[in-house]
């Protein structure tokens, strides 16, 4: 996947200023629009701001537009107005939010070069700057990798974002506007990757994959075929994959950052690349959307290159558990017991609840390994994540009250929003095994909770751990301001935002 197309740039707010729009992001309040100080524009152009201001139509909702043709001779074409919302309680999600809604207005215009005038995003800091960039840059996405035309919806037709401020302020602007680029190119790479069909993309094709983007963004990547990993006694991981052509492969990416010695955090990534479900088969109009069980892993693809654009200094570890659950005469069934590599035996209950056994030898895997400072792992593991959260936000489940606090921050900030889940004991009792250690489900009642449990029996207590079921946000069936119908990248900027707030 190619990085974002559109161009942004900072430039001098001048009467040189030359663009399809000039955006001007506005507050409300006591009916009022309050659209700052604006320096630098020409008289005939100032007084058109005057006029919008005044006559505009109602602009308390973030996101509101208005807008106003210039005469010609302009070296604007438009001026618009996008509204922040209310002053006093203006948020970084309806930044994002209404920076989406002004590119589905530059869309719709086929506007090719827009300027927008920071005075007012700047007087909200430099996170605010950020915010805005990034959700222009992520309402822009669009997956056509398999279309033989593009689609005719004008996104193709916005090329240039130009950040237009005072002189002084330039550097400061072009510094968060470069920030907020690469994480929203490492949060489209991530939803690329989710959109990507099953017939391109595998266990195989995506560790192929993994190794031309980790030469892209200089990242260190390590293969474990189905070979080695049975000689690491990966028997949970691997009975995912028995059933399908395509076998198992166990992804590692490394960004060494400035300590390449040092104890790395690691991610880890369920990246189910088709789940059928196994004999547990799923329902035939649920399985077409399954290619989105990946996004776990893909959001720990992106996490990884975005670490390496922003140029972290701590090392950061992605381990993406990649396999492909189908049926055949190999295929592992309901009544197996399969043995982890940490000597745990699961009995399998439910073929169709195959992530956490990926996981379970990822999880193991990157302890044993990397001795790290703390693990966190995303995954769409559960059906009753959603049904207990819906969409607006994941479920976490953590082992560390440091761990889960600092990431339920960097989820607020970044607009990807965490809600913890216990992990008392007594749930434990709900996944005793029969024959075996532990059984791979533990019945309907607090199905994200007990699958949270069955992964803690993975990573030991003295490991800061977490655990993110992703199954709500990880997909939208809906387009909003900043995303299209599908893969919505969750998981990348919380995670960023979490490993650059690390000390």
């Amino acid at each position: 996947m190619k990085p974002t197309i559109l161009d942004v740039d900072v430039r001098r707010l001048d009467s040189e200023l030359d663009a399809d729009a000039l955006i001007i992001p506005v507050t409300t309040g006591n009916g009022k629009t309050d659209i700052g100080k604006i320096t630098g524009l020409r008289p005939i152009d100032r007084d058109r701001v005057e006029e919008l201001r005044k006559y505009h139509r109602d602009l308390t909702r973030p996101g509101a537009m208005d807008d106003h043709i210039l005469p010609t001779g302009s070296p604007l074409g438009r001026i618009a107005f996008v509204s922040l919302g209310d002053k006093s309680s203006t948020r970084l999600v309806d930044l994002r939010n209404a920076a989406g809604h002004a590119f589905e207005w530059c869309a719709k215009h086929r506007i090719e070069h827009a300027a927008v005038v920071v005075q007012r995003l700047r007087a909200l800091g430099n996170e605010a700057v950020e915010a805005w960039v990034e959700g222009f840059l992520l309402a822009g996405f669009r997956y056509g990798a398999q279309r033989s035309k593009p689609l005719e919806n004008g996104h193709d037709a916005v090329r240039r974002l130009t950040l237009a401020t005072a002189s002084t302020q330039s550097r400061t602007i072009a510094a968060a506007a470069e920030r907020a680029r690469h994480l929203a190119d490492a949060t489209n790479l991530a939803r690329f990757l989710g959109h990507e069909p099953p017939n391109v993309i595998n266990p195989v094709t995506l560790a192929e994959r993994c190794r031309t983007l980790a030469r892209q963004y200089k990242l260190r990547c390590t293969i474990l075929d189905d070979r080695q990993m049975k000689k690491k006694k990966m028997g949970a991981f691997l009975a995912v994959g028995l059933g399908s052509a395509s076998k198992p492969r166990m992804i590692i990416l490394e960004h060494p950052g400035k300590q390449p010695k040092a104890r790395p955090v690691v991610l880890v990534g369920k990246a189910v690349t088709l789940d059928t479900g196994g004999y547990s088969i799923k329902p035939a109009n649920s399985i077409p959307d399954m290619k989105y069980d990946k996004c776990g892993g893909m959001a720990v693809i992106g996490a990884l290159a975005g670490a390496a654009r922003l140029g972290l200094r701590q090392r950061v570890v992605g381990i993406i558990g990649a396999a492909e659950n189908m049926i055949s005469d190999r295929a592992f069934r309901p009544g197996d017991i399969v043995r982890a590599s940490n000597g745990k035996t699961i009995e399998v209950l439910n073929t169709d609840a195959e992530g956490r056994l990926v996981l379970a030898d990822c999880l193991h895997y990157a302890e044993k390994v990397y001795n790290p400072r703390a693990v966190i792992d995303l995954a769409t593991l559960t059906g009753a994540c959603e049904i207990a959260l819906g969409t607006a936000c994941a479920g976490l489940m953590s082992t560390d009250d440091r761990l889960a606090k600092a990431l339920i921050d960097s989820g607020e900030r970044a607009g990807e929003r965490l809600w913890r889940l216990p992990l008392w004991p007594v749930y434990r009792e709900q996944i005793n095994g029969t024959d075996g250690d532990i059984k791979n489900v533990g019945g309907r009642g607090a199905g994200a909770i007990t699958a949270g449990m069955f992964l803690k029996e993975f990573v030991s207590d003295k490991t800061p751990w977490a655990h993110l079921d992703i199954a709500g946000p990880a997909t939208t069936d809906k387009p909003t301001p900043t995303c299209p119908i599908g893969a919505t990248g969750f998981g990348v900027r919380l995670l960023l935002d979490y490993l650059q707030k690390r000390k």
